[in-house]
């Protein structure tokens, strides 16, 4: 599981629960002190109302993304476990896997065996290459550039 809103980003290991519908609900909890002091910077600065965009990864491998605003947020210390919860009002909202499964496969066209007749090898003449004829092609080439064969 993974949740962006809010310009906050929470990893897996912080998520500990994800509800979707016209509620999305993300529910973290942190444990080391540090990292509960980032959030808690974070969460401070969010008021309810506000408009944010969110992207949520769920368990099932669902990834939703779409905007909404604030409309609930607390959280909560206890024996040194620290948590918080965010609710927002889904206004938009689109599912990036349903998009990707949806897509239509090309119609398979049916695999259409032919045969070639192939007709019976004619045997090959040796040919030979006369002074001549390597003269002849030098004079022909004399004028070309992309040829330099020297005497």
């Amino acid at each position: 599981m993974y949740a962006r809103l809010c310009d906050m980003e929470i990893l897996s290991s912080y998520v500990q629960d994800v509800s979707v519908g016209d509620m999305l609900t993300v529910q973290a909890l942190v444990s080391n002190p540090l990292d509960w002091q980032h959030f808690y910077e974070k969460i401070s600065t969010i008021k309810k109302g506000d408009k944010t965009d969110f992207m949520v990864v769920t368990a099932e491998g669902d990834r939703l993304q779409g905007t909404g605003d604030i409309a609930e947020i607390e959280r909560w210390s206890n024996k040194g476990r620290y948590g918080f919860k965010v609710k927002i009002s889904v206004k938009k909202q689109k599912s990036l896997t349903d998009r990707r499964t949806r897509m239509p496969k090309k119609a398979m066209q049916p695999v259409v065996e032919r045969k070639l007749e192939m007709a019976p090898a004619a045997p090959m003449a040796m040919a030979t290459v006369s002074a001549d004829d390597i003269a002849s092609f030098k004079e022909m080439l004399k004028g070309s550039l992309a040829m330099d064969i020297s005497a």
